[in-house]
């Protein structure tokens, strides 16, 4: 059994600092053996008998349905899990939280991100939307879905996410429309999210995200 940490390649590439304090807090905690780079080109590498550890909600999916790993958590269950991992207080600031809708069905995850919240001192507002009730996932829920997440992971996205509204194909414009129309809805200018998707569409529709990730290792 080997224990596999997936970093995700864009919160890699967007959050460069706390992405290196996530992958050395993981290492050092002993929560993973190695990295497994890329999902979509090492998941098929997995035994049933690998544990895996993900960030990323799109590689969770992926690994999930397209592996033969059996066992897959979010990185956020281990850190609320950890008497011992160091939080930043925030304060008592408010922030919304917007859930993704690519976690649909996740609830153990959606926990741990509300208990970390509340550790590190954040009043949470909830959202109409929140946890399974929604689909948002930036402009990448408004646009066609990518062909190797329909081949990855086709229960979860060509199923079940289409059913629920999400990856309908719409314009440039309109999609500049529903961001800004789904940001004005949330009462707070900061935003929780967990999904890079979340947090570019939050950004374009006029909100200021705050990524857990960045959030959880005081880079906010």
């Amino acid at each position: 059994m080997t224990k596999v940490f997936y970093p995700g390649c864009k919160y890699m590439k967007r959050y460069p600092e706390a992405s290196m304090k996530l992958r050395k807090a993981v290492m050092e905690r002993g929560w993973a053996d190695k990295l497994g780079g890329c999902c979509r080109k090492t998941k098929q590498t997995l035994n049933p008998e690998d544990e895996v550890l993900v960030v990323c909600n799109n590689c969770w999916a992926m690994i999930e349905e397209s592996s033969k790993a059996e066992s897959i958590v979010s990185v956020w269950e281990l850190i609320d899990q950890d008497p011992t991992f160091p939080l930043p207080d925030y304060g008592g600031k408010k922030m919304a939280i917007q859930d993704c809708g690519r976690a649909h069905g996740r609830k153990t995850e959606q926990d741990a991100i509300r208990s970390l919240l509340k550790k590190m001192n954040i009043e949470v507002i909830e959202l109409p939307d929140a946890r399974d009730k929604s689909t948002y996932c930036g402009s990448v829920a408004l646009s066609e879905l990518p062909e190797e997440e329909a081949k990855w992971a086709p229960q979860r996205y060509t199923v079940d996410a289409k059913a629920r509204g999400m990856f309908q194909p719409h314009s440039e414009e309109e999609i500049d429309q529903l961001l800004a129309e789904h940001a004005a809805t949330i009462p707070t200018d900061e935003v929780v999210c967990y999904c890079t998707g979340c947090d570019i569409g939050l950004e374009k529709g006029g909100k200021m995200p705050v990524s857990m990730l960045e959030l959880v290792f005081g880079e906010y």
